[in-house]
């Protein structure tokens, strides 16, 4: 069995490919790996590009955009290394950090899931926590946390084996936080490792406004309320949201993309349809 299984999601995101797979396959590393590129019907030159540079990749392409959960689920169904790292497209790959995160796993045969210090471009420490988190992404210690992002999330095979991989009611965004609350549901811990480091341009991938990652982002965080937190707190969210859209959209009047984003969104949380849409989907090629 190899070490570690790269699973990598793509949507149109060609400027990034290059970077981030020359880091993956740079020296030191140590390991036996496969790198698995699902793409999500990109329309850019992405698949062509990683045939063309990279033919050792394992490549899946799907006919429509599944969104995030759905096409990493498929990497998830095929991948063959003992562990299994999610990594975004936007990202760098320090030296010596693949290794330093299964070695770790190795060396902890009690903990699920690890997570690395993600870097700005600048090469300071990426914010990793909500408002009231604490600070783990300034330790210079492997520390025990709540979860870590889906930028760069790794786990061992025995976690896919349990607990199966993102839930697909996720089109995109909270799949991590989703992911990672079931991990330690499930008796896991998990952990986030400085000594590993990736560069995360962060939110470069989704930069230009998409009304589709939008509305399924606002989707998904009312289902995680509900799923993880109740019926209460999800119909109180419900309420919050619901009054801030009707105070926000007027506002939007002169944004026609945003107007329509925000309007779905308001449709979402009246009516509580709040499991993802999905275009209909064809098997990987």
């Amino acid at each position: 069995m190899i070490d570690l299984s790269i699973i990598i999601v793509n949507y149109n995101n060609r400027q990034f490919l290059a970077d981030c797979l020359n880091s993956i396959y740079q020296p030191g590393n140590n390991l036996s790996l496969e790198v698995i590129f699902v793409d999500n019907n990109s329309s850019d030159d992405s698949v062509d590009f990683v045939k063309q540079r990279f033919p050792q990749v394992r490549i899946i392409q799907n006919k429509t955009n599944v969104g995030f959960s759905k096409a990493n689920n498929k990497g998830l169904a095929v991948y063959q290394g003992r562990c299994a790292l999610l990594l975004n497209t936007d990202t760098i790959v320090k030296p010596g950090s693949l290794g330093q995160m299964v070695r770790f796993l190795d060396a902890n045969q009690n903990i699920g899931a690890v997570g690395p210090q993600l870097l700005n471009t600048d090469g300071t420490p990426q914010h990793q926590g909500a408002l009231l988190a604490k600070k783990f992404w300034l330790s210079n210690k492997p520390v025990s946390v709540d979860y870590v992002l889906g930028a760069a999330l790794m786990v061992r095979r025995e976690i896919v084996d349990k607990i199966g991989g993102l839930d697909e009611n996720f089109f995109f965004s909270n799949d991590d936080l989703d992911w990672c609350r079931r991990i330690r549901k499930a008796g896991w811990p998990i952990y986030f490792v400085p000594q590993a480091q990736i560069i995360h341009h962060g939110g470069l991938t989704t930069k230009h406004f998409s009304c589709k990652a939008f509305v399924e982002g606002f989707r998904g965080g009312l289902y995680f309320a509900k799923k993880h937190y109740g019926r209460l707190v999800y119909q109180i969210y419900r309420f919050i949201l619901i009054l801030g859209l009707l105070i926000m959209i007027p506002a939007m009047l002169g944004n026609k993309d945003k107007l329509t984003a925000y309007c779905e969104i308001l449709v979402i949380a009246v009516k509580g349809d709040i499991k993802a849409h999905y275009e209909e989907d064809s098997s990987a090629k």
